[in-house]
């Protein structure tokens, strides 16, 4: 079956009300079966408040007034308190409950089908009893999974600093394991500002002006994914998703509604792949990493250039499986699962692949002041500091 992608430009926020009800006419009123009483579950990208970095509570104040309107319950949650702060008193909170998945009571549950997250885990009793899900993702560009919209939302299911378990387990198909636990009944995606660049080492804010919707999200990822200029067949959580037969991964397979793709198109600035060692003695061998592990050293070396360049030591970063280690000069990082069993000759960064907060381990290396949680995203062999 053709999965449809309903697409709209939108000039701000006063039009964001009207886009969206352009957007539920083009897909044939997908709310219209909510019953009264229903529990509709909204999740938006709003873990962090610097702004742009986050859903537009426009957005996500016009979902809920139509939800609300059928009679049901909209309820958005995202992880983190940031949501209180930025929502508690937009108009958002008129039409829904507000809260945390962290405040939520848990239940352990298994995913029937996973390939990563096979064993039980503890998720928000919410997202498995809510009679309707509505996915709410802001385009990101991603330096490890080249980019980030309505699957990779759900990683935000998991409350407090528990979305560690995906990158341990594997992100891409920990990714689709959570979106076959839960799909998303409708994904609606913010579109107004987008991030780009080396996201979420750092990157930064853009206006475009448009809003997506669809009752898949693979064929929403790979409609917005091309529409900002990326091959969705690159993105390996897309691959895995299409071969579990969960959407299409060709923009072929996608019925295109609303404004044409060509009118909405734009080049998103990408993360980097290529890793540029920023300055003699930073010495990088992660010519075996897999493209996951390889795009968060590429990152690494972006976002860290120039503390590296200030910094007037040594070090060897390595990632990937190695037959042989390379000369180990100065400090040594260790980025990846694959290197466990040498995890007692540095710094060793868990994950497959690491997570942003873990540049924590370089600055570590360097000598420099961590925070008591990101020492927590590292380890260190005994007696060494």
């Amino acid at each position: 079956m053709t999965e449809q992608v309903a697409l709209t430009a939108v000039g701000g926020d006063a039009e964001v009300p009207a886009g969206l009800d352009r957007l539920l006419d083009l897909l044939g009123a997908p709310l219209a079966g909510l019953r009264a009483g229903d529990e509709v579950l909204i999740k938006p990208n709003l873990f962090q408040t610097k702004p742009g970095f986050h859903v537009s509570p426009a957005l996500l104040a016009a979902i809920a007034r139509v939800v609300a309107g059928y009679g049901a319950r909209p309820v958005i949650a995202e992880r983190t308190h940031a949501i209180y702060e930025l929502l508690n008193d937009h108009e958002a909170a008129k039409y829904a409950r507000i809260v945390s998945f962290d405040d939520l009571p848990l239940r352990i549950t298994g995913i029937p089908g996973a390939t990563s997250l096979r064993v039980p885990i503890a998720v928000p009793e919410l997202i498995l009893d809510c009679d309707f899900f509505i996915g709410v993702p802001q385009l990101r560009t991603h330096a490890s999974v080249v980019y980030s919209n309505a699957m990779k939302n759900l990683v935000g299911l998991l409350p407090g600093y528990t979305t560690r378990i995906v990158h341990m387990a594997g992100v891409d198909e920990s990714t689709v394991d959570l979106n076959l636990m839960r799909p998303q009944d409708l994904v609606v995606c913010d579109g107004t500002t987008v991030i780009e660049g080396n996201y979420p080492m750092d990157g930064r804010a853009r206006e475009v002006g448009f809003l997506a919707a669809s009752r898949n999200a693979v064929a929403l990822d790979v409609a917005v994914g091309t529409l900002a200029g990326f091959d969705p067949a690159s993105v390996a959580y897309l691959r895995d998703a299409h071969a579990r037969g969960m959407g299409p991964l060709s923009p072929e397979d996608i019925e295109v509604l609303g404004t044409p793709v060509p009118e909405l198109a734009f080049d998103m600035v990408k993360a980097p792949v290529e890793i540029v060692v920023p300055r003699p003695g930073i010495h990088v061998y992660a010519e075996h990493a897999c493209p996951a592990c390889s795009r968060f050293v590429a990152g690494a070396m972006k976002a860290l250039a120039g503390e590296l360049c200030e910094w007037d030591g040594e070090m060897t970063v390595i990632s990937g499986p190695q037959v042989e280690l390379p000369p180990l000069r100065g400090e040594v990082v260790l980025v990846g699962n694959c290197l466990y069993e040498s995890r007692d000759l540095g710094i060793f960064v868990e994950g497959c692949p690491p997570r942003a907060i873990q540049l924590a381990a370089f600055r570590y290396a360097m000598g420099k002041p961590v925070g008591d949680h990101e020492r927590t995203q590292f380890r260190v062999p005994a007696g060494v500091r």
